[in-house]
């Protein structure tokens, strides 16, 4: 193989994977802005919809690590 396509595939790959990380913390910073907008009637209520968020976040953990395995 032709080292210049290599090293220009390798680069694509590179900003491709750069592009989805910084759309995975977008999408996860605006979640927890949601939570920031909120105005929580106590300290217990804020705690439930952090331990929501956080299950959502394992659950969407555990749907990649699953579909990698494929």
């Amino acid at each position: 193989m032709d080292k210049a396509f290599l090293d220009q595939m390798q680069k694509k790959v590179e900003q491709q994977l750069g592009q989805r990380e910084i759309d995975t913390l977008v999408f996860w910073k605006d979640e927890v802005e949601k939570l920031l907008r909120k105005k929580p009637e106590s300290l217990t209520a804020l705690l439930q919809e952090v331990q929501q968020l956080h299950g959502r976040m394992e659950n969407r953990l555990g749907v990649l690590k699953r579909s990698r395995a494929l």
